[in-house]
């Protein structure tokens, strides 16, 4: 008889840490690198796993055989399948915009603290060198502070003369003032609350490149085209304040580093769970700026992840549909081909690129950009070449809607799926959401929060939406999960030869003694030890077994 006593931490040596991982085998962490993950329900080793007479693989089979049957159980029960959810061991949340991940309770805390004040008509914070006779000291609670919530939120609204795209939108500039004042304790917040739902990484987009940003548009006038920018490029990498500029630039992104662990405690003898969630930023570029700027955040975007781990990705954000948006659409495509040239087709930087696109509908379209529904997924998978597309809400009205997501599929270009701030912003949900079809043709998806915090959402309850909108099965959320990880911006090989099959690579394949998850193997303590991905990847089946074996 196989009896599972206990599921060892994966993390075996220095090199090799959930969040930070060393490159090569042996190695030495990162001084950043947070520690192996903690114990508990769900998360650590395994305690009081029922005996199974059978292989570790056929154990973990069985296991995942009655934790989908209480799932289906509980699919009439709401309370208990969310609390079932938030237990569930998750992957990554690969769509996170910082500033719109965190509650409004928690911003109103910290402005409290920081004796700022709230317009009374506009319900925006100012800092306390700003208060005045139009503003409140921040309230704890009461009718004002209920407003604060709402107007900073999603609570309890209901569409009318405001549509809940304008109210969705209208919530960041409320709110701004405080969330820049703690980008550190942002990150912290959205760590912690990825360790409370059992979440293993995430990858949170927030404001980068200004410095690169303010240099382009500074050495540059008149309009952008295309064909502008080559010299437009030569132009801000010759300029004389370039490397200083930069070197802020990656100062910010580092610092980010730094100052979410020393908010959390990392450093200390007993870090909490959150120091054990991997995390990485995305540079993210508004689409409505200035060309200039925009295209000197991005060209600050392939310089800085050249030069910091921290950075992975850039993505271009802010609403699709508007004018500006749609108007300059093609020339970003343009440039973010021009830069794939300049960088990644020549390794001169690892910067990945993931891309809001098709989050349209035909309701929100402005007059004389009707048709932009049908070619903005494609453009940004060709031209752009985003390896990843945030939302991908308007799929079936691109044309060659069928051959784009077989491409999709064949690419590995997965979608970022964010459930309810699309029902949120534009009303899509139940069957006239695409999922269904990304699930039918074959795209890999995962679910992710977008603005938890706006949303009044986290994954779990992205989770539950899946659950209950979208009829999803529990073998579907988990490879949903599996799916988050393997399409991850980290360095190293994944740990799945075949993903759609679950079948590892050959140096961690299953064996009588190990499944999938369980302690390594020597040979495939080795190949985990080479790549940060695998380890995470590991990491989860681990905690997927935690699980499962106490359904």
């Amino acid at each position: 008889m196989w009896i599972r006593r206990g599921i060892a931490v994966l993390f075996l040596s220095a090199g090799s840490t959930l969040g930070a991982c060393a490159s090569e085998p042996g190695a030495t962490a990162p001084a950043d690198a947070p520690p192996p993950p903690p114990d508990a329900d769900g998360g650590g080793p395994e305690t009081g796993a029922p005996a199974c007479d059978a292989t570790p693989t056929e154990c973990a089979a069985q296991w995942e055989r009655a934790a989908s049957d209480k799932y289906d159980a509980l699919l009439a029960k709401p309370e208990e399948l969310a609390a079932f959810l938030k237990a569930v061991p998750k992957g990554a949340d690969l769509h996170n915009h910082l500033t719109g991940a965190v509650y409004a309770e928690t911003y109103l805390t910290w402005a409290k603290a920081d004796g700022d004040c709230i317009n009374t008509s506009t319900h925006q914070v100012v800092y306390s060198s700003q208060c005045s006779a139009s503003t409140q000291p921040v309230p704890t609670g009461g009718a004002f502070y209920d407003d604060i919530v709402r107007a900073w939120s999603m609570k309890d609204f209901v569409p009318g003369a405001e549509t809940g795209r304008d109210h969705f939108f209208a919530t960041f500039g409320k709110f701004g003032a405080v969330a820049g004042a703690h980008r550190d304790d942002d990150i912290a917040n959205v760590l912690e609350r990825a360790a409370d739902e059992n979440q293993v990484y995430v990858e949170t987009m927030f404001n980068l490149g200004k410095n690169i940003g303010a240099l382009a548009a500074k050495v540059w006038s008149g309009p952008v085209t295309a064909a502008d920018l080559p010299a437009f490029y030569d132009m801000i990498v010759a300029d004389p304040t370039f490397a200083a500029e930069l070197k802020q630039d990656v100062d910010a992104v580092d610092g980010a580093a730094a100052g979410y662990q020393a908010a959390l405690g990392c450093g200390g003898a007993s870090p909490p769970a959150a120091c054990s969630v991997g995390v990485r930023f995305v540079s993210q570029v508004s689409r409505t700026g200035a060309l200039d700027t925009l295209f000197g955040q991005l060209v600050s975007a392939y310089e800085v992840a050249a030069k910091s781990r921290h950075l992975v990705a850039a993505n271009l954000s802010s609403p699709e549909d508007n004018v500006t948006s749609l108007r300059n659409y093609d020339l970003h495509m343009e440039m973010l081909d021009f830069l794939n040239t300049k960088y990644k087709a020549t390794d001169k930087s690892p910067l990945h690129i993931t891309l809001h696109a098709g989050e349209l509908t035909p309701a929100y379209l402005p007059q004389g950009y009707e048709t932009a529904n049908t070619f903005h997924i494609r453009a940004a998978v060709e031209k752009g070449h985003a390896e990843r597309i945030g939302h991908g809400l308007d799929i079936l009205s691109e044309t060659g809607s069928p051959a784009l997501m077989d491409d999709m599929a064949k690419r590995g270009v997965l979608v970022e799926v964010c459930l309810s701030s699309n029902d949120q912003i534009l009303e899509v949900k139940g069957t006239q959401h695409p999922l269904a079809e990304y699930l039918k043709r074959g795209v890999p998806v995962a679910l992710a929060t977008d603005d938890q915090g706006v949303s009044r959402s986290s994954m779990a309850g992205e989770y539950l939406r899946g659950a209950l909108d979208q009829k999803l099965t529990y073998r579907q959320l988990k490879a949903m999960a599996r799916q988050s990880l393997e399409h991850a911006f980290l360095p190293g090989a994944s740990v799945w030869s075949s993903l759609t099959e679950t079948k590892p690579v050959p140096a961690c394949a299953p064996t009588a003694t190990m499944g999938v998850g369980d302690p390594p193997s020597d040979e495939c303590k080795v190949a985990l030890a080479s790549s940060q991905k695998a380890q995470l990847q590991w990491e989860l089946e681990r905690r997927f077994r935690a699980f499962e074996s106490k359904q």
